[in-house]
C-alpha cells in the first residue's frame, strides 16, 4: 500500500508543479513528519526535483 500511496503523490506532483526545479523550504511540520525521512529539517531549501527522488527512494525494511 505505501508504495502505491507514494506512486500516486508523485503522479500528482509532476501533474501538478510547473517547474520542478523551485526550491521549496522545509516547515517544521513537515520536518517533524515520521516514517521514511530524508533527513531535513525546518527551514531547509530543496528542489521539488529532489523531494520527487527521496519519495521514490526505496524505504528501509
Amino acid at each position: 500500500m505505501a508504495s502505491t500511496t507514494k506512486i500516486m503523490t508523485a503522479t500528482i506532483v509532476i501533474e501538478n508543479v510547473k517547474n520542478l526545479n523551485e526550491t521549496v523550504t522545509v516547515s517544521s511540520k513537515a520536518a517533524g513528519t515520521g516514517g521514511s525521512s530524508l533527513g531535513l529539517h525546518t527551514n531547509d531549501k530543496i528542489t521539488v526535483n529532489d523531494l520527487l527522488y527521496g519519495l521514490m527512494l526505496c524505504s528501509r525494511k
